[in-house]
């Protein structure tokens, strides 16, 4: 009886611990293997790279519409990041010349749903935002489904990423100090 009820409250806590990905340091684990997907797995010639800062992730290149193309993306390695109890997105970022967006997925395959929500154009400028995790909303394929992110695809969340898929040509730069899930 003793071990229920210490499981039931080290999950309990484990809610209210913040999960984060703080980029300026280095060497921590949220610096590793990140990766970038750009749209020539589907034939296009868009190019995006990532490289360590002293303070950030620097994701930047350059759309291409060509080919029926128009994203890049950087995708953390697959991994559980069970968010249970989590409720909000805290993010420390920057960026010019593309609409980026945050992504959530739950499954290894590219034409499943995943959730995604539209970061605020920051014009270069270091910004710090809040964002509710129930303000997700789930595509598939770049299509809007109507499905939210409830507490049962938190805890499925195996994968998390940034894409710039707003099909604009052009060049773009994102940097990112920190993620917290709180």
């Amino acid at each position: 009886m003793k071990q229920i009820w210490g499981i039931g409250i080290w999950i309990v806590i484990m809610g209210f611990i913040p999960m984060t990905f703080d980029f300026g340091t280095k060497n921590s684990a949220a610096s590793r293997d990140w990766r970038v997907i750009n749209d020539g797995v589907m034939g296009g010639s868009s190019q995006g790279r990532a490289l360590l800062t002293e303070e950030s992730i620097l994701f930047e290149g350059e759309i291409s519409l060509e080919n029926n193309g128009g994203f890049s993306s950087l995708k953390s390695p697959f991994t559980s990041y069970d968010l249970s109890g989590k409720k909000y997105l805290k993010i420390r970022y920057r960026g010019s010349g593309q609409p980026m967006a945050f992504t959530l997925e739950t499954n290894r395959r590219w034409y499943r749903p995943y959730f995604k929500k539209r970061l605020s154009s920051t014009s270069g400028q270091w910004v710090e935002e809040r964002i509710e995790l129930q303000d997700f909303e789930a595509y598939r394929i770049g299509s809007r489904l109507k499905q939210t992110l409830t507490e049962d695809f938190l805890e499925q969340i195996i994968r998390i990423g940034f894409i710039s898929d707003g099909k604009q040509a052009g060049p773009f730069r994102f940097e990112v100090d920190y993620i917290i899930f709180e």
